[in-house]
């Protein structure tokens, strides 16, 4: 057997939600009448695993808070036989929980999914390229035509979610150290961003989501602004929106936008 064949079967056996047969493996590696080699490349094999289920730990720290360390190994186990590892970065092992909790919700907890979407966007934010914000005063003075040309480049380390559950407050409580509030259906748009080294998130209105939603598109800043039409004062309602922004240092760039549009409108 070729170094080729030893490792892809060596990797198989970490791997494979299907147990490798013990021949293969006898032909393969060495055992000891102690400890027969199959017994040898489990010891790894399960190393392997709780590495994985350690990883996940690390990821979703609230999520192993709400079931308890028993039952999150119980559904590391059952999430990783479905979707084992396929990434060098041993970070992205948790990419798809979110998905595997919906496609297998609790009926009791049916917001576990959005926790676990929540903790994933703060980890990916966490990682995300840095970026200089622009300065407070990049907007000031444009004129009308201006507006209809200019986009805005959105910092990578930004996520707007969109959650079918109140998310943040459970997250919340379970970072305190507080017994969790009953699931509470709350659809909305959430903000997740990194600031220095910290993350944070926020809940969104709906129309400033869409305006984010609209700068992340290339987007005009008449077509961003356009999208907070129905306040009852718009444009007080989009500059707040991109004064806080700029605060928040989401904004990295200023640049041309689209073509000019009949549908573009001044904030």
């Amino acid at each position: 057997m070729t170094l080729a064949e030893t490792q892809a079967l060596f990797q198989e056996v970490l791997t494979s939600s299907v147990p490798v047969a013990p021949e293969r493996i006898d032909a393969c590696f060495a055992g000891t009448p102690d400890l027969p080699a199959v017994e040898r490349v489990a010891i790894y094999a399960d190393m392997y695993r709780w590495r994985l289920v350690e990883a996940l730990r690390e990821t979703f720290p609230n999520l192993v808070r709400f079931l308890g360390d028993e039952t999150f190994a119980g559904l590391a186990g059952d999430y990783l036989r479905r979707h084992p590892s396929e990434h060098h970065d041993v970070g992205q092992v948790g990419r798809h929980l979110a998905a595997f909790l919906r496609e297998f919700p609790d009926p009791e907890r049916p917001d576990l999914a959005d926790l676990a979407e929540l903790e994933w966007a703060r980890q990916e934010v966490f990682f995300a390229p840095p970026a200089e914000p622009v300065g407070s005063a990049v907007l000031a003075g444009l004129d009308a035509e201006a507006i209809s040309r200019t986009g805005l480049v959105l910092s990578p380390a930004l996520q707007v979610l969109v959650l079918a559950h109140a998310a943040t407050p459970l997250w919340r409580r379970l970072e305190d150290g507080e017994p969790p509030d009953p699931p509470s259906p709350d659809p909305g748009p959430v903000a997740v961003w990194r600031s220095g080294f910290d993350v944070f998130h926020a809940a969104l209105p709906h129309d400033e989501a869409a305006a984010l939603e609209a700068a992340r598109s290339g987007d005009s800043l008449a077509t961003i602004c356009a999208a907070f039409d129905d306040r009852e004062d718009p444009a007080t309602a989009a500059h707040g929106a991109l004064s806080s922004w700029l605060d928040e240092g989401w904004i990295v760039s200023v640049g041309p936008g689209p073509p000019v549009s009949s549908s573009d409108r001044e904030c």
